[in-house]
């Protein structure tokens, strides 16, 4: 088991920033219409994640995410930078691509959160696909869920919370 470093975070960070300045590169700045739902989406997928990955360990199909790397996966990677990269890509992408993306994203963050903590090492997903190759696969395709989840998340979303921007 590796240790949280201060250095070991900010160059976890520094990944994230990376791919955000990426994932944004031919994006015009988040509009002020858009910053409801932005803060909206990322709040609702940081919380809910943060708590399913502990949920999810619990249950035995996911490895411990200690407090310090569940944060800054759920609230800087799933919260800050996978809601900017889905209000980039949403009108302009085939849902499909959007998809693929967010998994391609989402497996080098694995790796790397792997490399630098020690984490996401499970020798299976949901006890059918075997090895931690697959356990990591697994959760990044499942990451490629994003956009379809949110897509149709925001739609009902929208009824009730005035102010997003819905398509």
């Amino acid at each position: 088991m590796y240790t949280v470093t201060p250095l070991r975070v900010l160059a976890v960070l520094a990944l994230y920033g990376l791919l955000y300045m990426v994932m944004r590169i031919n994006r015009q700045p988040i509009s002020a219409a858009e910053g409801k739902t932005f803060s909206t989406l990322g709040a609702l997928w940081a919380v809910s994640v943060f708590i399913g990955n502990y949920l999810f360990y619990r249950a035995g199909i996911m490895s411990f995410l200690p407090w310090v790397t569940n944060f800054l996966h759920t609230f800087v990677w799933i919260g800050v930078c996978l809601t900017a990269l889905y209000l980039t890509v949403r009108e302009s992408t085939p849902l499909i691509l959007q998809c693929v993306a967010f998994a391609a994203f989402s497996l080098i963050v694995k790796y790397a959160e792997q490399l630098l903590f020690g984490t996401w090492e499970l020798d299976h997903f949901f006890h059918v696909l075997h090895g931690n190759v697959a356990y990591v696969l697994g959760w990044s395709v499942a990451d490629g869920l994003y956009p379809p989840i949110t897509f149709y998340g925001l739609r009902l979303l929208g009824r009730a919370v005035p102010g997003l921007v819905v398509l």
